[in-house]
């Protein structure tokens, strides 16, 4: 496979995976937001999810975070935005992706794009809308598991999603604990959390205590059963890498691999649930850096970035 088709196709699923975690974290917030949380803080979020925070926009009501984060075109960070460029890549590689997963690409494409999806978001019902734009995605990766061949093109494909859910769930761990710090109660913000990494349900059934820091942190960070865990994520992106053993130069797979496992076990033997506020940002910091690591790297011995 040629390196740029395999950059296309990687950066195809960050979109994707990208713009799927910002909808369901907006989809929990907008209920929070008119249910239990008081004075919900939109700022805080529309600045940890921009891309440059020195760039945004000021808000002062959800209405305006909602269209700034879905649908602003100028907001490098907006699902907009992240649609277009998945579906750029997606065009560019036509041939490697099935025609189901490029019809998937142009209808979502064409739903975030339509008059009514802005009505409903902005004007009527945001949770409509957003839950649309949601069934678009969970039917991408239906579609994408359930056609495409098990190649190469598949392969930096997952590479490219997994990689992207790990740090999207450490940003939202992260801005979950700095919402946490304006005060209310810690079980409803965790409640929250878990609601938009669609893990709430998992954790009453695998944990059985109330909703306490140590439980929620190993379920987001080391719960290898819960599929938006970091350790989750990166285990599967371990998994997929060692499927380029063959088509590697010798020296370039080493190195990832090293890097993968030196991650994997920092994250399995260095985050400790029960650790302090503090501690938990410092390592998620560390973590989010590793991660980046992981995918410069990647970048520069797969897909010809120098």
């Amino acid at each position: 496979m040629l390196s740029r088709v395999a950059d296309a196709v990687f950066w195809m699923a960050r979109y994707m995976e990208r713009t799927d975690n910002v909808l369901r974290m907006l989809r929990t917030n907008y209920i929070a937001s008119q249910d239990e949380i008081q004075n919900f803080n939109w700022q805080l979020w529309v600045d940890g999810l921009s891309a440059n925070p020195e760039l945004t926009v000021k808000v002062s009501n959800y209405r305006e975070a909602l269209r700034y984060l879905v649908l602003d075109k100028e907001n490098d960070s907006s699902a907009l935005t992240n649609i277009v460029r998945a579906r750029e890549n997606a065009r560019s590689v036509q041939d490697y992706i099935t025609k189901e997963v490029w019809q998937c690409m142009n209808d979502y494409y064409h739903l975030i794009h339509s008059r009514n999806t802005e009505q409903l978001l902005i004007e009527n019902d945001p949770v409509t809308a957003i839950e649309s734009l949601l069934r678009e995605s969970v039917l991408f990766y239906g579609t994408v598991d359930i056609t495409m061949s098990r190649g190469e093109g598949y392969t930096f494909l997952n590479l490219g999603k997994y990689l992207e859910r790990s740090l999207r769930t450490l940003d939202l761990l992260e801005l979950k604990m700095l919402e946490m710090e304006a005060g209310g109660h810690e079980g409803m913000h965790w409640k929250y959390l878990l609601y938009s990494l669609s893990g709430y349900e998992f954790h009453t059934k695998r944990y059985k205590n109330a909703l306490v820091s140590p439980d929620v942190l190993d379920q987001v960070f080391l719960n290898t059963l819960f599929p938006h865990s970091v350790l989750y994520s990166l285990l599967q992106a371990e998994r997929y890498f060692k499927r380029l053993d063959s088509i590697s130069l010798p020296d370039h797979f080493k190195e990832m691999n090293f890097l993968l496992g030196k991650s994997i076990s920092n994250l399995k033997y260095g985050v400790d649930p029960s650790a302090s506020a503090g501690q938990v940002r410092s390592e998620i910091i560390k973590i989010r850096a590793e991660i980046k690591t992981l995918a410069q790297k990647l970048a520069i011995f797969y897909f010809g970035y120098s």
